[in-house]
Protein backbone atom coordinates (compact mmCIF):
# COMPACT_ATOMS: atom_id res chain seq x y z
CA UNK A 1 0.00 0.00 0.00
CA UNK A 2 2.94 2.29 0.68
CA UNK A 3 4.64 1.87 -2.35
CA UNK A 4 1.36 2.65 -4.24
CA UNK A 5 0.52 5.79 -2.65
CA UNK A 6 4.40 6.26 -2.63
CA UNK A 7 4.00 5.87 -6.51
CA UNK A 8 0.86 7.75 -7.30
CA UNK A 9 2.38 10.74 -5.51
CA UNK A 10 4.90 10.35 -7.50
CA UNK A 11 3.22 10.63 -10.67
CA UNK A 12 1.19 13.16 -9.52
CA UNK A 13 4.18 15.33 -8.82
CA UNK A 14 7.13 14.60 -10.97
CA UNK A 15 4.77 16.53 -14.12
CA UNK A 16 4.29 19.60 -11.88
CA UNK A 17 8.32 19.95 -11.94
CA UNK A 18 9.53 19.44 -15.45
CA UNK A 19 9.70 22.62 -17.09
CA UNK A 20 7.09 23.14 -19.80
CA UNK A 21 8.94 23.40 -23.56
CA UNK A 22 5.86 23.54 -25.66
CA UNK A 23 7.54 27.15 -27.38
CA UNK A 24 7.62 28.88 -24.16
CA UNK A 25 11.23 28.54 -23.09
CA UNK A 26 14.41 30.06 -25.48
CA UNK A 27 13.45 33.33 -27.08
CA UNK A 28 10.32 32.03 -29.34
CA UNK A 29 7.41 31.60 -27.20
CA UNK A 30 4.36 33.84 -26.89
CA UNK A 31 4.83 33.68 -22.75
CA UNK A 32 8.86 34.41 -23.39
CA UNK A 33 8.36 37.21 -25.34
CA UNK A 34 6.20 38.57 -22.86
CA UNK A 35 8.13 38.36 -19.83
CA UNK A 36 11.29 39.50 -21.74
CA UNK A 37 9.58 42.34 -22.50
CA UNK A 38 8.31 42.81 -18.93
CA UNK A 39 12.04 42.42 -17.36
CA UNK A 40 12.81 45.46 -20.22
CA UNK A 41 10.18 47.33 -18.50
CA UNK A 42 11.24 46.48 -15.51
CA UNK A 43 14.66 47.42 -15.91
CA UNK A 44 13.61 51.11 -17.79
CA UNK A 45 11.58 51.86 -14.37
CA UNK A 46 14.81 51.27 -12.67
CA UNK A 47 16.83 53.21 -14.63
CA UNK A 48 13.94 55.97 -14.11
CA UNK A 49 12.90 55.48 -10.43
CA UNK A 50 9.55 54.46 -11.78
CA UNK A 51 7.30 53.59 -9.16
CA UNK A 52 4.33 53.48 -10.53
CA UNK A 53 5.20 50.91 -12.91
CA UNK A 54 7.57 49.09 -10.28
CA UNK A 55 4.05 48.29 -8.07
CA UNK A 56 2.72 46.90 -11.06
CA UNK A 57 5.68 44.67 -11.63
CA UNK A 58 6.30 43.42 -8.08
CA UNK A 59 3.67 41.24 -6.49
CA UNK A 60 3.53 42.50 -2.75
CA UNK A 61 5.18 39.19 -1.18
CA UNK A 62 8.21 40.21 -3.81
CA UNK A 63 11.99 39.69 -1.94
CA UNK A 64 15.26 40.45 -3.54
CA UNK A 65 18.45 39.22 -2.61
CA UNK A 66 21.57 41.46 -4.02
CA UNK A 67 24.68 40.61 -4.48
CA UNK A 68 25.74 40.90 -1.48
CA UNK A 69 23.57 38.73 0.28
CA UNK A 70 21.10 41.44 1.64
CA UNK A 71 17.05 40.82 1.21
CA UNK A 72 14.50 43.25 0.77
CA UNK A 73 11.09 43.18 0.18
CA UNK A 74 9.19 45.38 -2.50
CA UNK A 75 8.08 48.19 0.20
CA UNK A 76 12.71 48.53 0.36
CA UNK A 77 13.05 48.11 -3.08
CA UNK A 78 10.69 51.58 -3.88
CA UNK A 79 12.32 52.96 -1.13
CA UNK A 80 16.16 53.09 -2.30
CA UNK A 81 14.80 54.30 -5.18
CA UNK A 82 12.69 56.65 -4.17
CA UNK A 83 15.45 58.60 -1.64
CA UNK A 84 18.29 57.82 -4.39
CA UNK A 85 20.68 55.58 -2.22
CA UNK A 86 20.14 53.24 -5.74
CA UNK A 87 20.88 55.08 -8.62
CA UNK A 88 21.27 54.01 -12.44
CA UNK A 89 23.30 55.74 -14.89
CA UNK A 90 23.22 53.02 -17.11
CA UNK A 91 21.90 49.31 -16.84
CA UNK A 92 20.55 46.77 -19.83
CA UNK A 93 20.02 43.52 -20.29
CA UNK A 94 21.19 40.12 -22.66
CA UNK A 95 21.61 36.80 -22.76
CA UNK A 96 17.44 35.79 -21.43
CA UNK A 97 16.76 32.41 -21.18
CA UNK A 98 12.45 31.57 -19.82
CA UNK A 99 11.69 28.73 -18.18
CA UNK A 100 8.17 28.14 -18.15
CA UNK A 101 6.25 26.08 -15.14
CA UNK A 102 2.17 26.25 -15.78
CA UNK A 103 1.65 29.70 -14.08
CA UNK A 104 5.27 30.18 -12.94
CA UNK A 105 7.90 31.09 -14.87
CA UNK A 106 12.00 31.84 -14.64
CA UNK A 107 13.93 34.27 -16.37
CA UNK A 108 18.09 34.41 -16.18
CA UNK A 109 20.05 36.90 -17.49
CA UNK A 110 23.07 38.75 -17.63
CA UNK A 111 22.64 43.09 -16.59
CA UNK A 112 25.09 45.27 -17.40
CA UNK A 113 25.25 48.39 -14.89
CA UNK A 114 26.83 51.53 -14.08
CA UNK A 115 25.49 53.19 -10.70
CA UNK A 116 25.37 53.48 -6.99
CA UNK A 117 23.85 51.62 -4.06
CA UNK A 118 24.79 53.94 -1.12
CA UNK A 119 27.45 55.31 -2.24
CA UNK A 120 29.60 52.53 -3.58
CA UNK A 121 29.43 51.54 -7.12
CA UNK A 122 27.21 48.67 -8.47
CA UNK A 123 29.34 45.69 -9.57
CA UNK A 124 28.90 46.57 -13.56
CA UNK A 125 27.75 42.99 -14.68
CA UNK A 126 25.69 40.54 -12.33
CA UNK A 127 23.62 37.20 -13.20
CA UNK A 128 19.91 37.54 -11.94
CA UNK A 129 17.48 35.05 -11.53
CA UNK A 130 14.08 36.62 -11.53
CA UNK A 131 10.93 34.49 -10.72
CA UNK A 132 7.42 35.32 -11.96
CA UNK A 133 3.57 33.93 -11.40
CA UNK A 134 1.39 34.89 -13.23
CA UNK A 135 -1.88 36.13 -11.12
CA UNK A 136 -5.23 37.29 -12.65
CA UNK A 137 -3.89 36.86 -16.26
CA UNK A 138 -1.03 39.23 -15.18
CA UNK A 139 2.70 38.32 -14.76
CA UNK A 140 4.13 39.97 -11.73
CA UNK A 141 7.50 39.51 -10.14
CA UNK A 142 7.89 37.10 -6.51
CA UNK A 143 11.90 36.92 -5.99
CA UNK A 144 15.06 38.21 -7.72
CA UNK A 145 18.53 36.88 -7.30
CA UNK A 146 21.67 38.93 -8.33
CA UNK A 147 25.36 37.85 -8.48
CA UNK A 148 28.08 39.79 -9.13
CA UNK A 149 30.15 38.43 -12.44
CA UNK A 150 33.57 39.15 -12.58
Amino acid sequence: MVRVLSFVLLTLTVPTLVPNTGGSTGKGGTTTKALIALEHRWAKAMLSADLAALDDILADSYVDTGEDGERSDKRRSRWVLKSRTLRFETLSLSDMRVFTYGNAAVVVGIARQRGMYQCNPLPARVAFTDTFVRQNGTWRAVASHRSAVP
